[in-house]
C-alpha cells in the first residue's frame, strides 16, 4: 500500500501543541523506466486484460492480479470544494500520474520501533485511502526491509516476481536523514511507462514515520494525531501533493487534533486519483 517521494512533518517534540510540520519539497519521479499504454481494453473479470508487449530488462512479469475493469469505483466528487493538487501530471499537463484500478495495491510493514498499535492506525490510515479512491489494497505482512532513498521498484529476491509492495516503516534521523528537522514522515510513488508509451503509472511507493513520534501513540489524542500523520503520507502514495490550507489534511503544515481526515479537496483530487484507466502491460 504505498514512487515520486513526497515528506509531511515532523511533529515538533513534546508533541504538546500536536502539530505536524509538513516539508514542502516532492522529488521527482524514481525509476521511470517508462509506463506502458493500456493497450488492452479494460472491461471484465481478473486476469482477462494482460497482453504480450515486450518488457525493459529488469521488470516483473506482466501481473496475474489484472483485472479488466476497475476493482472498486470512487465515490463521488463532494459538493464542497477545497483546494488540492497531484504530486505529477501525465504529459497532457493536465491527468495526474495514478495507480492502475485494475489491480491491487500490496504494502508491507517494518514493525520495528512502531507503537503497539500499529496494525490498527495503518489498517484504519488505509481504509480511508480506499474509501476516498475504490483503490484496493492487500496487506502483505511484515518484512524486515529498512528505508532507502534509493529503494528499488522490483525486488525478486525478497518479494518474488513481482513490482514491490509498498514500504511502511519507522526510523530516526539517523538511519533516515529524511526525518532531521520539522520532519515526521516521508511518503511517495515510483512510476514507469513501457518504451513508446506516453503515460505513467505508479507501480510501488513507501513511507518512513518517525519512530519518536510512535511513542506519542499510547493514547490519545496522540494516536489520533500518529493515525492522521500515515493517512497524510498515504495521500502522497497515491498521488496527492501538499496544498496551503488548513482546512486540508494534505496542508503542508496541519493540526491533528482539529483536522485528522481528508477535508473537501482532499477528497477530490483522491476521487480523480481513483479514476485511472487500466494498465495491464505494466
Amino acid at each position: 500500500m504505498r514512487v515520486p517521494r513526497c515528506s509531511t512533518g515532523r511533529v515538533s517534540s513534546g508533541w504538546a501543541a500536536l502539530r505536524r510540520t509538513v516539508a514542502a519539497d516532492v522529488a521527482a519521479l524514481v525509476a521511470i523506466a517508462g509506463l506502458a499504454l493500456c493497450l488492452a481494453a479494460c472491461g471484465g473479470e481478473p486476469g482477462g486484460g494482460v497482453t504480450a508487449v515486450p518488457r525493459p530488462s529488469g521488470w516483473p512479469s506482466a501481473p496475474s492480479e489484472e483485472w479488466t475493469v476497475p476493482m472498486g469505483s470512487p465515490p463521488a466528487v463532494p459538493t464542497e470544494q477545497g483546494p488540492f493538487a497531484f504530486v505529477a501530471h501525465q504529459p497532457d499537463g493536465t491527468s495526474p500520474v495514478a495507480w492502475d484500478p485494475c489491480r491491487p495495491i500490496h504494502f508491507v510493514v517494518n514493525p520495528t520501533d512502531g507503537p503497539e498499535d500499529q496494525e490498527e492506525l495503518i489498517d484504519d490510515a488505509v481504509a480511508r485511502v480506499s474509501e476516498a479512491t475504490g483503490l484496493q489494497f492487500v496487506d502483505d505482512g511484515t518484512t524486515d526491509e529498512t528505508w532507502s532513498r534509493e529503494r528499488d521498484s522490483s525486488q525478486p529476491d525478497r518479494y518474488g516476481d513481482r513490482w514491490a509492495p509498498v514500504l511502511i516503516t519507522w526510523a530516526h534521523e539517523s538511519t533516515a536523514p529524511v526525518l532531521r528537522g520539522p520532519v515526521a514522515g516521508r511518503g511517495g510513488a515510483s512510476g514507469v511507462r513501457l518504451p513508446g508509451g506516453d503515460e505513467f503509472v505508479y507501480v510501488t511507493g513507501s513511507i518512513v514515520l518517525d519512530a519518536v513520534l510512535a511513542k506519542t501513540a499510547s493514547s490519545e489524542p496522540g494516536a489520533t494525531a500518529v493515525r492522521a500523520l500515515i493517512q497524510h503520507e498515504l495521500g502522497h502514495v497515491v498521488g496527492l501533493d501538499h496544498v496551503d490550507d488548513p482546512d486540508e489534511l494534505m496542508h503542508t503544515e496541519s493540526l491533528p487534533d482539529e483536522y485528522t481526515d481528508w477535508g473537501p479537496g482532499d477528497r477530490e483530487g483522491l476521487a480523480r486519483l481513483g479514476a485511472g484507466r487500466c494498465f495491464p502491460d505494466i
